[in-house]
C-alpha cells in the first residue's frame, strides 16, 4: 500500500510523510528557539531558522535513505548538487532578486514618497550581519520545504502543474499569519511561489530559487528598510516609511501586497522561464531507477540534460 515492489515509498506517501515531518520540525524548532532565546526576537529568529534548516536537511536525508534507498549524495538529491554552475546560479538568483525589488521600490519612490531613517553604528552593523544570516538560512529552510523534497515527491505524484499550484498556494497561506496580511499580499506571495517553483524546474536545483528568495528578502528588509511580508524586524540600519495609496505601497504588509510588487513578480517569472539556465540535475535524472545516477553525481563535467517540460 505504501511501498512499491522494491520497498521504496510511493511518491504521494513520501510527500505526505515529508510534509508531516516538516510540520513537526517547525513546531519543535520553535519551542527550542523560545527556550534558548526567550523574548529576544532576533535571537529567536536566528536559533529557529538555523535549527529548522538543519533539521529539514537531516530529516529529508533520512527519508531519502529509508524511502528511496539512497545511500549517498542525499543533500544533492534534495536540490543542492555541487555541479558546475551552482555558484553562478545562486548569484544570478541574488542579482535577479535585488533587481526586482529595486525596480518596485523605485516605482514607489517615483509615484509616492519614501522617507528613510538610518541608524549607523557598530552595534547595528553587527545586528545587520546577524539579520543577513537569518534571512539566508530562513530562505533555505523555506526552499527545502516548498521546492525541496516534499515538492519533488508531489511533482512525481501529480505532475509539475499540480505541484506548483499546491505548493504556491501553501506558500501564500503560510504568510497569511504575518502582520498586515491581505488578499493582495496573498495573491502576490502565491505568485512569488510560482516564480520560485519554475526556477527549480528550469534548473533542477534549489540554487537559483534560494538566491532569488534570499536576495528579495535581504534587499527589501536590509537594503531598503521596508517590511518583509509585514515583518519589520529586519530593518536594522535603515527603516523606511512608504507613503502613498495602498495599491502603491501595500500598506503594513509592504511591497509584496502592492501593484509594483505584482508587476516585478510577473517580470521575474518571464526571466526565469525564458533565460537559458543550465540544468544541474533533477529527480528524473538523479533517480532513473530509484537510485542516484552515479555518473551524473560523480562526473561533474557531464553535459547538462535539456530542461524538463513544465506542463503548465
Amino acid at each position: 500500500m505504501f511501498t512499491d515492489s522494491e520497498g521504496r515509498l510511493y511518491p504521494a506517501w513520501a510527500f505526505v510523510l515529508s510534509a508531516l515531518i516538516a510540520f513537526v520540525a517547525f513546531v519543535a524548532c520553535g519551542y527550542l528557539a523560545a527556550a534558548l532565546a526567550g523574548n529576544h526576537a532576533l535571537r529567536f529568529e536566528a536559533v529557529f531558522r538555523s535549527s529548522l534548516a538543519a533539521a529539514l536537511l537531516a530529516a529529508f536525508s533520512w527519508l531519502l535513505t529509508v524511502g528511496d534507498h539512497v545511500e549517498s549524495h542525499r543533500i544533492a538529491a534534495q536540490g543542492l548538487p555541487l555541479a558546475p554552475g551552482w555558484r553562478r546560479q545562486f548569484w544570478a538568483g541574488c542579482a535577479l532578486g535585488f533587481i526586482l525589488v529595486a525596480l518596485a521600490v523605485s516605482a514607489v519612490g517615483v509615484l509616492g514618497t519614501l522617507k528613510f531613517q538610518a541608524t549607523l553604528n557598530s552595534h547595528n552593523l553587527l545586528r545587520a550581519v546577524l539579520v543577513l544570516w537569518v534571512l539566508l538560512v530562513g530562505s533555505l529552510a523555506e526552499e527545502l520545504v516548498f521546492r525541496g523534497y516534499p515538492f519533488q515527491r508531489l511533482l512525481e505524484a501529480i505532475g509539475s502543474g499540480g505541484a506548483i499550484l499546491v505548493f504556491s498556494a501553501l506558500f501564500g497561506l503560510v504568510h497569511l499569519m504575518n502582520p498586515g496580511a491581505s488578499f493582495w499580499g496573498l495573491f502576490n506571495t502565491v505568485a512569488i511561489g510560482v516564480v520560485l517553483s519554475v526556477a527549480y524546474l528550469r534548473t533542477g536545483a534549489l540554487w537559483l530559487p534560494w538566491g532569488i528568495h534570499f536576495a528579495w528578502n535581504a534587499t527589501l528588509g536590509v537594503v531598503f528598510g521596508l517590511p518583509v511580508s509585514g515583518i519589520r524586524l529586519f530593518n536594522i540600519v535603515i527603516r523606511t516609511t512608504a507613503i502613498g495609496s495602498h495599491w502603491l505601497t501595500g500598506g503594513t504588509y509592504g511591497l509584496e501586497a502592492s501593484l509594483p510588487g505584482a508587476v516585478v513578480v510577473l517580470f521575474g517569472l518571464i526571466v526565469v522561464w525564458r533565460a537559458p539556465w543550465r540544468q544541474l540535475g533533477n529527480r528524473s535524472t538523479l533517480f532513473p531507477d530509484g537510485k542516484m545516477d552515479q555518473q551524473l553525481s560523480d562526473d561533474t563535467t557531464a553535459a547538462a540534460p535539456p530542461p524538463p517540460q513544465l506542463g503548465l
